[in-house]
């Protein structure tokens, strides 16, 4: 890209696992590498160049979080998601969601995919192996693209 060229925000959708990853057992390579991601992900939402989205379905895995220092951690790092979309009836009647569980989606991840896509994201950021795994195996089936968090910080910094 030339330096002459505006560049477009990037609109984002991230989803439970992602802001959940700085907080898990950091023992682990990827895991590490992934919690270091989604913080640089959040740092590059402060400066336009990322609007970061999210939705009732996220406030609702949120909300449900047993331990209660965990919640707090993962209500603090939703502050960085600068617009929530209403799990409303276009994105029931979008029916979507449904297609998505009869592809393999599990129920909560077909709702934040059918959200992403219809709120306008560019992507979907997931640490989730299995939603990754049929995204790529039936990429078509989606206008929005989904990836890793070290994927999109890779591409954000080179």
């Amino acid at each position: 890209m030339k330096k002459t060229e505006i560049r477009k925000t990037l609109n984002c959708y991230l989803d439970a696992c992602c802001l959940n990853r700085p907080f898990d057992d950091q023992t682990q390579d990827r895991i590490r590498i992934e919690a270091e991601s989604v913080i640089i992900i959040l740092k590059i939402s402060l400066t336009g160049k990322i609007k970061l989205i999210g939705s009732d379905v996220l406030k609702h895995e949120i909300s449900k979080t047993p331990d209660p220092v965990r919640k707090s951690q993962l209500l603090s790092l939703s502050k960085y998601i600068s617009k929530f979309y209403s799990l409303n009836d276009t994105i029931i009647e979008f029916r979507f969601a449904y297609k998505l569980q009869k592809s393999g989606f599990g129920a909560f991840d077909s709702l934040h995919i059918a959200t992403a896509e219809k709120s306008g994201a560019d992507i979907f950021i997931t640490t989730d192996d299995k939603i990754l795994k049929l995204y790529r195996r039936n990429p078509e089936l989606l206008q929005i693209r989904i990836e890793n968090p070290a994927n999109i910080v890779r591409e954000l910094l080179l």
